[in-house]
């Protein structure tokens, strides 16, 4: 599918903190495949050598399911959460990618 929406995201928990985010994370996906059927990948990921460091891997169908995504109220209620419980050291790195080819 040309034109899909690949995101890569690394967020780090704050120090000791790797097990509630992993917690959270785990909460945020059954959210996001729920609610977002444009949504095609939405998987994070935990370091095997750092439990405190985390990547996200998704895929989006279009541009307008990725703006859905970020405009969903389950995606705000996760980042108030976050914050409110200290669970990061600091904001995600996010990077976009587009597909080239089918």
């Amino acid at each position: 599918m040309a034109d899909v929406l690949t995101v890569v995201a690394k967020v780090r928990a704050t120090k000791g903190k790797g097990d509630a985010l992993a917690a959270l994370l785990r909460e945020q996906v059954a959210a996001v495949r729920k609610a977002e059927p444009g949504c095609l990948v939405y998987r994070p990921h935990r370091s095997t050598k750092d439990p405190d460091l985390f990547i996200f891997y998704e895929q989006y169908k279009d541009d307008a399911a990725f703006d859905a995504h970020r405009k969903a109220p389950h995606l705000a209620a996760y980042r108030e959460r976050r914050e409110k419980e200290g669970l990061v050291a600091g904001p995600p790195e996010v990077e976009i990618y587009r597909s080239l080819t089918d």
